[in-house]
This record gives structure tokens, C-alpha cells and sequence, in this order.
């Protein structure tokens, strides 16, 4: 499932729950500044800075979830700022919907499928929450804006 590992990460990290998911796994990256992108960066810093808000971390995991399965298919752009304006209880509805589907996809046996059936529940949950549609239909954005 693309980008589980970071969802593990961050929501371990942050004590995020998920319904049906409870991750016994802590990963501990240790890199060099210098080898790892800035893109990269700067997202571990906004998460280690000392207890962001629920609120701007959900934001980002769902826009980081999005990203990592629909590439630049999806305008991030809009995306974010729809998130930003979602409240706290939505928000964690939403990623815990989200979470849960790409967990489900990480256990199945047959990645192709566990792909377009995540990318279907995730294109529900956009269209349920009024996100940006995932069509490829506008410029393509850059990766973590």
C-alpha cells in the first residue's frame, strides 16, 4: 500500500487511533540531513516540533495519503486547503476511514487489486467530502507543496 509505512510512522508517533489497526511497530529513522531531500525535511520537522495539532496532522496525512497513491492525479493545491478547512471530528473521521482501507489493502495478498480497491474507497471518501476529484484533469502538482 503506498506510503503505509509513513502512515504507520506518524500516527504511531502522535498516538493517532484507527479502528481496525493497532500497530506494535515503532520505526526509528536515523538519517544523514544531508542525504535525505529537503521536501522530506520539512515534513519530519513539522512533525517532531513539539506537539503539533491534531488538527495539521491529520491535514497532512490525508494529503500525504492522497499524494501517495494518486501521484500528481490529484490537486493537492485545493486538496490541502479543503482539509484545513474540515473540522477536528470530520477530519478524524475521515482519516480513520482512510487509514483503515489502506491497512486493509497492506494485509491482502494481491497488491494490484488491494491498490484499485484502496484507490476506489479513497476516490468514495473525496467524493463524500467533497475533496478535489482524482482525474488527471489539471496541471500536475508537485510532490509535498
Amino acid at each position: 500500500s503506498p506510503g503505509i509505512t509513513f502512515q504507520r510512522l506518524v500516527r504511531t508517533e502522535q498516538g493517532l487511533p484507527v479502528k481496525s489497526y493497532q500497530s506494535s511497530t515503532v520505526t526509528v529513522l536515523l538519517l544523514n540531513r544531508s542525504e535525505v531531500r529537503s521536501e522530506f525535511l520539512s515534513i519530519a520537522e513539522k512533525l517532531s516540533s513539539s506537539e503539533p495539532p491534531q488538527h495539521s496532522t491529520l491535514v497532512l496525512l490525508l494529503q500525504h495519503l492522497y499524494q501517495a497513491n494518486f501521484g500528481t492525479r490529484c490537486d493537492l493545491h485545493r486538496l490541502h486547503h479543503l482539509l484545513k478547512s474540515k473540522p477536528l471530528e470530520e477530519l478524524s473521521e475521515l482519516y480513520a476511514s482512510a487509514a483503515d482501507a489502506q491497512e486493509a489493502a497492506a494485509a491482502s495478498s494481491d497488491p494490484a487489486l488491494a491498490r484499485e480497491q484502496l484507490q476506489a474507497v479513497l476516490r468514495d471518501i473525496a467524493g463524500a467530502a467533497s475533496f478535489p476529484a482524482v482525474t488527471g484533469e489539471h496541471p500536475p502538482t508537485p510532490l509535498f507543496p
